[in-house]
């Protein structure tokens, strides 16, 4: 994934010391369970004595029961996840069709995870991910959120990994919210609504992550990026769009 320029100056001797077996406690921790048991989630709700079903859940600006958070959080846009302040995964969007294809694939037997469970071990995953959650956790240089798209030389997909630093209400850190999802169907929309269109942009020597329809592979950047240029300030009577 492409970095932003602000996390590529992190020192590794910093962000590698992320503790992704999880070995510490978090405030909401359930103890006596294994957390790479894949059975973690069956056995750490009847631990607590979680609500389920229709149980009614009151929230801050709402009274639902689980089977209504689960519902809307199914018909979420996206691919969400949730990890701790201890690292360890907790929870996702669950697709309501087990034989959709995730972004970022997720299974239900992976929920209680350590994070070094739920990454694979290969090439520079794991001290990536340990970049996010350290400069997340650590609100490096004021910044609460990461942006990295996946570059794949194909301008009509953007596959971008959102990654949000989660507060109590003190403030302190007690996780990261993950949203992925293909943005470009955004983009196609907004130019069909508002009568606009897509331009390579010449003056943009740095920072775009796609070269015309190629990847920059030697630096991650490309010498053209697209922005948004309006076709006329007259109605597009054929499609629909206006300038407003």
């Amino acid at each position: 994934m492409a970095e932003p320029k602000w996390l590529q100056g992190l020192k590794e001797e910093d962000y590698i010391k992320e503790d992704f077996d999880a070995t510490g406690k978090s405030r909401y921790t359930v103890e006596g369970v294994d957390k790479n048991d894949p059975d973690w989630l069956n056995k750490a709700a009847k631990k607590v004595h979680a609500a389920e079903g229709d149980d009614y859940v009151k929230l801050d600006a709402g009274l639902l029961t689980v089977n209504q958070i689960n519902w809307m959080l199914r018909r979420a846009f996206g691919e969400l996840t949730y990890v701790d302040d201890n690292n360890q995964f907790l929870w996702y969007n669950r697709p309501t069709d087990p034989n959709k294809k995730m972004l970022a694939k997720r299974t239900p037997d992976q929920v209680g995870d350590t994070m070094g469970a739920v990454h694979p071990d290969i090439r520079n995953v794991i001290p990536e991910a340990k970049k996010v959650i350290y400069a997340l956790r650590n609100k490096i240089d004021g910044h609460d959120e990461v942006k990295m798209p996946v570059p794949n030389g194909n301008r009509h997909k953007l596959i971008l990994h959102d990654y949000k630093r989660i507060e109590d209400d003190e403030g302190n850190y007690v996780g990261t919210y993950e949203w992925v999802q293909d943005i470009y169907p955004f983009v196609k929309y907004f130019c069909e609504t508002t009568g606009q269109k897509l331009v390579d942009d010449p003056d943009a020597t740095t920072g775009a992550t796609y070269k015309r329809d190629e990847v920059d592979t030697a630096t991650g950047a490309s010498k053209h990026e697209e922005h948004v240029e309006k076709k006329q300030e007259e109605t597009d009577t054929s499609s629909g769009a206006s300038e407003y």
